[in-house]
């Protein structure tokens, strides 16, 4: 058994200096493993796809307007549609 007086001896201390020092190489290797990959692309590439964007957003534009419309309808006011078209006659009218 130790005895608790007694000083740490150089071995002691390597040890923990070596313990400690692979705990900070691990977590150093963990750190640059954890950044997600980069695509690789060729000069003048996107890694995004324009296309899927612009189809998703015209899908979001969709969903909002119909969305709004049953609003409406449950309002009791007119559509957007029938709204907008009311406007574009009003308007037409004024210029005449």
């Amino acid at each position: 058994m130790r005895d608790a007086t007694r000083g740490l001896k150089l071995g002691d201390v390597a040890g923990m200096v070596a313990i400690l020092l692979l705990v900070f190489v691990l977590i150093v290797l963990i750190a640059f493993m954890a950044k997600p990959a980069q695509p690789r692309l060729l000069a003048g590439q996107s890694p995004r796809d324009h296309a899927a964007e612009a189809e998703i957003e015209d899908h979001d534009i969709d969903e909002m307007i119909e969305a709004r419309n049953e609003r409406r309808r449950r309002l009791g006011k007119p559509e957007i549609g029938d709204d907008l078209a009311a406007e574009l006659q009003r308007a037409s009218r004024r210029r005449l």
